[in-house]
């Protein structure tokens, strides 16, 4: 019996075996994996599978490792990035059995198919087909033919080349079928009418492009009465004419890359409004939690390229969600489409809007108290009062306007005033006579309701209480909002972002919320006003830069909740594109660029006449025959350059009897041409006003004589003509080459030249034939720039770019395009496999030829030649055109208009940026650094060693810190991103489109010098457009570090084991401190977007010690950016670690409209890591500028010596201060920022400014030098601007900075008490919340004035006791202690209760004081 049992328990185990195996093979499910296809086609495929025994799965390349289990492998080898090892992985699976077919494969490395050839040819027709029905049969044909399960299936249609028609949409009588196909406008129009949705006289909009889902989006748009036209191919709509019959109103491109000039060129033509809406391309909840939003290739691909095709408003719009599979799929987030759908008909409303019913909100820019409103380049008072002139003639309903700018601005300085905490009594003044807009808690919360999360409004109390939190309020608790009513317009000040906090140390990962003041001048602009378009008017203000997401923002980010769906227009200066970017990106702003101020010589060569004369005396003598004696001569130069203070600047020596060497005199020469040719700028710009007939005229020069005179310098090198010792001798090349482009110039401008090719071929001493040569290798070069947007194009017009045969030849699916989104660090192409060339046929069929690095740098010359003579006329009306242009784009955007793209920069830096009045784009961060940049890069580099090898005994320097900022970036094409990667001995590798995709090291002996180690701080504009940049600076530290066998010592991996040695004895664990020991990319903490040093920098009555600055620098600045992983990552000590053996601090300089002393950010980044160098290594590093103003002669230059040429030929400058004194308000102010920022290099470097600086401005201010009636123009301008240069002064002898004479403080002292007296303190800066400020000034002066100076302080600072109860302020505003600043952290404000009998004993107490003072 036993053994028949067995037999039986056999039988049936047997027959379950056999039944599973049955099973697995003819019924078990298929398992099909993708890899790197985009959601929105794989929502289509899962949407096709009607078999619930085919599963499909996402496999991401960082879990390759399951690639075994799939049945079948679908990777879209498009912009696929994986490592030697993945693909191994990969390919070990095709070996073993996994059916792998790999399509569209950029790298060829990658192109692994371990199908047989049918098979193949089968999949891509049906991939290539795209549809429904194509995808379920090619579900069904892997299952039957891969898989080999056919029981239990059909055998599937073959691939169907569906050519699908223009126009497409679902059909509402059966959603889930095939969308339907419309070959015409009028076959399509019948559909619409058919089913209702041709409506008579409604907008209508076209919906193009491929990275959205849309038929949500057409839902809701013709939900809200809108017709709509989704089109398959805008371009073709265009060239066929279909479009005429359609006369859209507005254009959405769910882009990914461009559209191209010809729908830019369309689209001005026919002024119609592009949006480009985002697919964030993850799961909502990812994208709501991630820092970032989106970076890299997605980034670019989404947002950077459609800018440059004049694209508004990248607002995150899809994202996925999973299916019931748990699939993912694209969606229409349904808040974010409501917001989208009622910004695009906000804009088409605009369009027929009367202009008497629109209503626009205008927010401005201006310092507390009676500081000037402030826009950088930018006269803003009479601009915005020409404006407002302007909109009153087209139509706008503005009242009350005063008849002169003069009085519009007293108006301003009544009504829409700031104030500083502590000003009390000014608030109490303000809430009585300036006439607030109130607003109570009920209205408030109403429309936080409305807009605001209720985990964001508790974030708001944290920081600022309850409303209406720690601004001006009534007693019945309304916040006094201040603002200038002029009827249908309203003008709004920019309150401060942050609350007053008593610490300027920023607390890591607290949320930024901004304080209640802030948050209602914008929601009542929404809902209380009712604006239809919002205004910032000039560059800068606040609102762009609240911290959390870079780009692609969510309902929890405050400029995405501020701004709502109201269009928002930015008039912002060309000079500034890089923080323009930001504006774009963050806050929605279509910018309207505006002119920088016009240019001019600095007309000091007569200064230096004499000098000139002595050097060029001893030059004579230097090439003499027989060569005599030069001693004299060099001394006559030396007494020269001492008497001028020259030999300061140059850290030359100053004993008169000892000559300076041939090479000193040489480096004098050359700064004396220097402040000879320096390009400065004259009065501020005012919008509306053109530049005077000279201005033009010099502005021309200014940008045509130099590109002029060095494309005649290269050419006489190619040549091999070139004069001996010019780059020695600077007075040469203007004697050849400056002297003789000027004169053409005047000659093209006077019309006694007209431009032609014999000119040019005259001009340049070459042929017809090199002419057109040149052309041709420009030509061909160009056509090579925008190769994924011709690939987009390509592929939308079906055309194939490289599938084997078997691809359908018609318009395809979007499943070749890229999936670039979230990329494992390790994952890097390896040198043995680099990035393929372009295949052959396809640079052929774009005609691109390759070219030697000589020919294409010698047809660069004569182009640039080519480019410059012919425009020089151009130029001229350019700027002439420009303020009219302005006005007219603004008031065309109003009306709902396109803004036509153009690039940005100031115009010697880039002429392409007038015309102004357009729309500002930058360039794309994944072609950086383009290959100008990194030969620029390399040059500088080793000129930076090459400089500090001359002052430290031919040594070189171990670690060299970087400062990246986004302005320099953008228009240098990252320049001094190629300076880093050489230092550190490394070098970009490009892909097939020119894209930086990875790096390699270079080797040791062919770098011919040891490794520098580098460290970077990024400024915050920089950090959210180039992500991707600062990830290959960390892999390039990593991979400099672990070089081996190099010839050279490498200073970085020194400097990785100094750093962890560090680490450990700050106390970190030797595994923490290996990881951090290679971080080397810093910024702002929570997101910053600045240091948060500089108003404390400027508070010197908070801090005794610089070493205090420095900490706090370090805590602020200490966030790790250098990987996606641990972005933002704050890791104590992991900033000073980096630091240790830094011998010098870089930064950079592109724009000529700014230097070292006229713009803060410079003390703020650059002396501020200067500054914590000093403190981290007890040494005080090199200090150089890299100086990329011009294109063609790119420069390292010391610091000192940047700030002499700066200092010379602007602010002891009196043809400079004459012109600067032909402006208003703002340009008085301009005086006294700089005066600040002297102050602030003070304190960050104090060698970078002598005593002797400081004695010229008193000498040329004070005591008025030049007399050019220097009191004057501040009393009748901008009162408040003196009062802070003299306050400044004075707090730089108090603390020690400046050692004044006791007559030079009395004067100082006399100045800025009379000018309190007699307009009031200004309460800007230094002049009111100083107390120690104020006794040093008061013990300077005669005792009466003393009195009444303090008096009028405490008049300003201090509410009165008045009866009058609508003045009700908050007691923290008197406490002298606090200050504004835009420091955020999330400690909780106390609610003080305080009883009316304590604060009256309080404000006695402190009258008391003052008055035993």
């Amino acid at each position: 019996m036993k053994w028949k049992i067995k037999i039986c328990a056999g039988v049936i185990l047997l027959a379950i075996v056999s039944g599973v195996v049955a099973w697995n093979i003819l019924f078990s499910t298929t398992h099909i994996a993708f890899v790197n296809y985009q959601v929105i086609t794989l929502g289509q495929i899962a949407k096709s599978n009607e078999n619930d025994r085919i599963k499909l799965s996402i496999l991401d390349v960082a879990e390759l490792d399951k690639i075994s289990k799939y049945d079948a492998v679908l990777i879209n080898g498009m912009g696929l990035r994986i490592t030697a090892e993945q693909r191994d992985i990969i390919q070990n699976a095709a070996d073993n059995g996994v059916c792998v077919i790999t399509t569209m494969a950029t790298n060829p490395a990658n192109e692994i198919i371990s199908a047989d050839s049918t098979t193949v040819v089968t999949i891509k027709g049906y991939l290539n087909g795209g549809g429904r029905r194509n995808y379920r049969n090619m579900l069904t044909y892997i299952r039957r033919n891969i898989n080999g399960k056919t029981i239990d299936t059909e055998e599937p249609d073959a691939p169907v080349k569906h050519e699908q028609k223009q126009f497409y949409h679902i059909n509402p009588s059966a959603p889930e079928d095939e969308e339907l196909d419309f070959g015409s406008v009028a076959e399509y129009e019948v559909f619409l009418k058919r089913h209702n949705l041709l409506k008579t006289d409604a907008p209508r909009i076209i919906i193009t492009g491929q990275m959205g889902e849309p038929e949500e989006l057409i839902a809701a748009l013709e939900k809200n009465g809108n017709t709509v036209y989704p089109v398959r191919n805008m371009q073709t709509l265009v060239q066929s004419h279909q479009v005429d019959s359609i006369h859209p109103a507005a254009v959405i491109n769910m882009a990914h890359g461009r559209m191209g000039d010809y729908i830019v060129n369309y689209l001005t033509r026919q002024n119609i409004p592009l949006f480009a809406p985002l697919n964030i391309n993850r799961m909502v909840d990812e994208w709501e939690a991630d820092k970032m939003g989106m970076n890299g290739g997605f980034m670019s691909q989404s947002i950077v390229m459609p800018e440059i095709d004049g694209a508004i408003r990248p607002y995150a719009l899809f994202g996925h969600r999973l299916d019931e599979e748990g699939f993912q799929q694209a969606f229409a987030i349904p808040e974010r489409l409501e917001t989208f759908v009622k910004t695009v008909n906000n804009h088409i409303a605009l369009q027929s809007k009367p202009n008497n019913e629109k209503r626009v909100a205008i927010y401005y820019y201006k310092g507390p108290g009676q500081n000037a409103l402030t826009a950088a380049g930018m006269e803003v008072a009479p601009s915005l009062f020409n404006l407002l002139v302007r909109m009153k003639k087209e139509g706008y309903r503005i009242e009350n306007l005063p008849t002169s700018a003069g009085e519009f601005n007293k108006l301003i300085q009544c009504q829409g005033a700031v104030f500083n905490t502590y000003a009390g009594g000014a608030k109490a003044d303000f809430l009585k006579n300036g006439n607030p807009e109130l607003i109570s808690a009920d209205e408030y919360n109403k429309w936080t309701a409305k807009a605001v999360r209720p985990q964001m409004m508790a974030d708001v109390v944290a920081l600022d209480g309850e409303f209406p939190g720690s601004y001006i309020s009534t007693e019945d608790g309304e916040l006094a909002l201040p603002r200038v009513d002029l009827g249908n317009v309203v003008l709004v000040p920019q309150l401060a972002a942050g609350a007053g906090d008593d610490d300027f140390a920023i607390v890591h990962g607290t949320d930024a919320a901004p304080p209640h003041a802030y948050i209602a001048s914008y929601l009542w602009a929404q809902y209380g006003f009712g604006a239809d378009v919002m205004i910032h008017f000039g560059t800068h203000g606040s609102l762009e830069f609240t911290p959390k997401k870079q780009v692609a923002l969510s309902n929890n980010d405050w400029a995405d909740v501020l701004v709502g769906a109201i269009p928002h227009l930015y008039i912002y200066s060309i000079g500034d594109v890089g923080e323009g970017m930001i504006a774009k990106r963050r806050s929605y702003a279509t910018l309207q660029s505006h002119l920088t101020p016009p240019f001019m010589e600095s007309n000091v060569r007569g200064i230096y006449k004499d000098l000139c004369s002595a050097i060029q005396q001893y030059n004579d003598l230097l090439y003499a025959d027989g060569k005599p004696n030069t001693d004299n001569a060099a001394l006559k130069v030396k007494r020269l350059t001492v008497e001028l203070g020259i030999h300061r600047e140059l850290r030359l020596d100053s004993l008169l009897n000892v000559p300076y060497t041939e090479q000193e005199i040489a480096r004098i020469e050359n700064f004396a041409e220097e402040l000879a040719n320096e390009k400065v700028t004259g009065e501020l710009y005012t919008m509306g006003e053109p530049y005077s007939a000279e201005r033009i005229r010099s502005s021309v020069y200014a940008m045509s004589t130099d590109p002029i005179a060095y494309s005649m310098l290269a050419l006489d090198k190619s040549r091999g003509k070139a004069i001996e010792d010019l780059e020695k001798h600077k007075s040469l090349f203007t004697r050849n080459y400056l002297n003789p482009a000027r004169k053409l110039v005047t000659r093209l401008l006077d019309g006694s030249v007209q431009t032609s090719d014999d000119v040019i071929c005259q001009t340049a001493g070459i042929t017809m034939d090199e002419l057109n040569n040149a052309r041709e290798i420009e030509r061909s070069l160009n056509t090579s720039q925008d190769m994924m947007s011709i690939m987009m194009a390509m592929q939308a017009s079906g055309q194939s770019m490289g599938h084997s045969k078997g691809e359908s030849k018609k318009h395809g699916h979007p499943s070749w395009i890229p999936k670039v989104g979230k990329q494992p660090e390790q994952a890097k192409v390896s040198e043995e496999n680099k990035p393929a060339e372009m295949p052959a046929h396809v640079k052929a069929m774009l005609g691109i030829k390759e070219y030697s690095k000589e020919e294409k740098e010698l047809a660069r010359v004569i182009i640039e030649l080519e480019r410059t003579i012919r425009n020089a006329g151009n130029y001229k009306k350019a700027l002439e055109n420009s303020p009219e242009t302005e006005f007219a784009s603004l008031l065309n955007a109003m009306n709902g208009g396109y803004t036509a793209p153009s690039p940005g920069g100031d115009p010697i830096a880039n002429p392409n940026s007038i015309p102004t009045g357009r729309n500002l784009y930058a360039v794309n961060a994944e072609m950086t650094p383009s290959e100008i940049a990194w030969k620029h890069g390399k040059e500088l580099a080793e000129n930076t060693i090459n400089m500090y090898r001359e002052r430290h005994n031919d040594s070189i320097p171990r670690k060299v810190s970087y400062t990246l900022w986004s302005g320099e970036f953008v228009e240098t094409e990252g320049a001094t991103i190629a300076q880093i990667l050489y230092m550190l001995g490394v070098e970009p590798i490009r892909d097939a489109f020119g894209r930086v995709t990875d790096i390699r090291l270079i080797p040791s002996e062919q770098l011919g010098r040891p490794r520098v180690d580098v460290v970077v701080q990024t400024s915050g504009q920089l950090r959210d457009i180039a992500a991707s940049r600062l990830f290959l600076i960390s892999r390039a530290v990593e991979m400099a570090a672990a070089a081996k066998d190099d010839k050279y010592e490498n200073f970085v991996a020194q400097s990785v084991v100094d750093a962890e040695r560090t680490l450990i004895e700050r106390g970190l664990s030797p595994k923490d401190a290996r990881e951090v020991s290679t971080y080397r990319v810093f910024g702002g903490v929570n997101g910053n977007y600045g240091t948060g040093i500089t108003d404390m920098v400027q508070s010197g009555d908070r801090w005794e010690n610089s070493s205090e600055i420095a900490d706090i620098y370090l805590q602020n600045m200490g966030a790790f950016y250098g990987s996606e992983k641990a972005w933002e990552q704050v890791q104590q000590f992991a900033l000073e670690a980096a630091l240790t053996n830094t011998d010098a601090v870089i930064q950079p300089r592109q724009s000529n409209t700014w230097g070292a002393l006229s713009l803060d950010h410079v003390y703020e980044f650059m002396g501020g890591m200067n500054l914590a160098v000093r403190n981290v290594t007890g040494k005080e590093p090199d200090a150089y500028m890299s100086d990329y103003r011009n294109r063609n002669n790119m420069r390292m230059q010391e610091l000192k010596e940047a700030i002499g040429v700066e200092s010379r030929t602007t602010i002891f400058n009196p043809t400079y201060i004459k012109e600067k004194m032909k402006g208003e308000a703002s340009a008085a102010a301009g005086f006294a920022e700089i005066v600040q920022n002297t102050y602030g290099w003070n304190v960050m470097k104090p060698e970078a400014i002598d005593d002797e600086l400081w004695d010229e401005v008193y000498e040329v201010y004070i005591q008025d030098k030049f007399d050019l009636g220097v009191r004057n123009y501040f009393e009748q301008q901008n009162p408040a601007a003196l009062q802070e240069m003299t306050a400044v002064m004075m707090e730089t002898a108090r603390k020690g900075m400046w050692e004044a004479s006791a007559e030079q403080l009395a004067a100082i002292a006399k100045l800025h008490t009379e000018l309190v007296e007699e307009y009031k303190p200004s309460c800007s800066g230094a002049v009111c919340n100083n107390s120690k400020l104020r006794e040093f000034i008061a013990s300077k002066t005669t005792p009466e004035m003393a009195r009444q100076y303090q008096q009028s302080i405490q008049d300003v600072r201090e509410a009165s006791l008045s009866n009058d109860k609508s003045m009700v302020l908050k007691r923290e505003q008197l406490n002298e202690a606090d200050k504004v600043t835009t420091i955020i952290s999330n400690t909780v404000v106390a609610v003080l209760a305080i009883a009316a009998i304590v604060i009256l004993v309080a404000v006695v107490r402190r009258r008391r004081k003052k008055m035993e003072e």
